[in-house]
């Protein structure tokens, strides 16, 4: 029955000149596309959770202290999504030396700005915050960034980057 779908796919919404092979192109193109569907939206400051926003800000700097004090024990004081949780568990040593190597003592500064981001109908919902940051040894690293899911306030990730790290074609 589904190898029945597709040949008559061809003959009745396509005609001839289509083969199946461009079907597929064609169906794999604009599937390659979705993702790039995804967009962040900025929050507007009297909008933003300051509940989350708190817990962004105090796991980055648990982060910080994790790293300068050379602890690599789990983050116990937060919630933390699963896979982000065993990656940390399995990275966080490495991670820290090669901050401590490549960017120096690295101070959080001020909130800067908070951004939604929502791929679809079916996927919960993720803010992140961006926080300011100065680095010892590179200048041109700027923001402290963390994800945290809408449900439940579960942490999803962190970043340290030049630039926000959001889609640069969309506008606040």
């Amino acid at each position: 029955m589904f190898k029945y779908y597709f040949i008559s796919l061809k003959n009745i919404s396509f005609g001839e000149t289509y083969t199946m092979k461009s079907l597929i192109i064609i169906a794999l193109f604009f599937s390659s596309l979705l993702p790039a569907q995804s967009f962040y939206k900025k929050i507007s400051d009297k909008n933003i959770n300051t509940e989350r926003q708190t817990i962004a800000k105090n796991f980055i700097q648990e982060f910080l202290n994790k790293c300068e004090n050379k602890n690599y024990t789990s983050f116990e004081k937060f919630n933390v999504a699963k896979k982000f949780e065993m990656f940390l568990d399995e990275k966080l040593s490495e991670i820290c030396q090669k901050n401590e190597t490549d960017l120096g003592k690295i101070e959080l500064q001020d909130f800067n700005s908070a951004y939604i981001h929502k791929t679809s109908l079916t996927t919960d919902p993720v803010e992140l915050y961006v926080f300011n940051t100065k680095t010892e040894k590179n200048p041109d690293i700027q923001f402290l960034s963390v994800w945290i899911y809408q449900d439940r306030n579960y942490i999803r990730g962190m970043v340290i980057t030049k630039e926000k790290p959001i889609n640069p074609n969309k506008r606040d």
